[in-house]
């Protein structure tokens, strides 16, 4: 089964909040997603970041449920239980991830023309028919986490050109003897 990517223009209002609790909730500030992909009962919404010029802030909400921000403990978990059913089937999931990471450039912009064209450019290399069998196991469909962990390799790379995270995690992950405490706790820095 061919499955179809969606991508549209962002119309998700997100409130992005002063941190000191003390102000009023007057000084809340607003952004609209510069896009969003859509899959049977998942979208992310892709965001302008704060770090960078180019930078992208990524939330997702599956069917009505909280939008959530992604974090790396999140598809990795994911990843471990697909890994804990079809081991070499993920490992080449993984795989193609890797070069995708490897191969990743910094984004030069963050409108929705170059977030559209980064997304369909990684998901003519996804071979869908061939992973879906991993839709069996864990908690995310293979389409939305292969396009998740995606925007989160650029989202890496256009911040830091020392980026590593994303890709030691892979590596990690692709170990003959996996070492979970060691890759949950790469997953879950929080470095500054």
């Amino acid at each position: 089964m061919i499955n179809q990517l969606k991508i549209q223009k962002g119309t998700q209002k997100i409130k992005i909040s002063n941190r000191s609790r003390i102000e009023s909730s007057s000084n809340d500030k607003y952004k609209i997603a510069i896009a969003e992909i859509l899959f049977k009962d998942f979208t992310i919404y892709v965001f302008q970041g704060d770090y960078s010029q180019f930078d992208i802030l990524i939330k997702y909400r599956e069917k009505e449920n909280k939008i959530r921000t992604p974090k790396h403990i999140h598809w990795v978990v994911d990843i471990l239980l697909k890994q804990s059913k079809e081991r070499g089937l993920t490992n080449d999931f993984l795989l193609l991830l890797q070069t995708s990471w490897k191969e990743c450039k910094p984004l030069t912009n963050n409108n929705f023309d170059s977030i559209n064209d980064f997304i369909r450019e990684q998901w003519n290399l996804f071979d869908y028919d061939k992973f879906e069998k991993l839709n069996d196991c864990g908690e995310y469909p293979i389409d939305f986490l292969y396009v998740l962990m995606n925007l989160l390799s650029v989202q890496e790379k256009t911040n830091r050109k020392d980026a590593y995270m994303f890709g030691k995690i892979i590596d990690e992950l692709l170990e003959d003897e996996l070492d979970i405490f060691k890759i949950v706790s790469t997953a879950g820095f929080r470095g500054k």
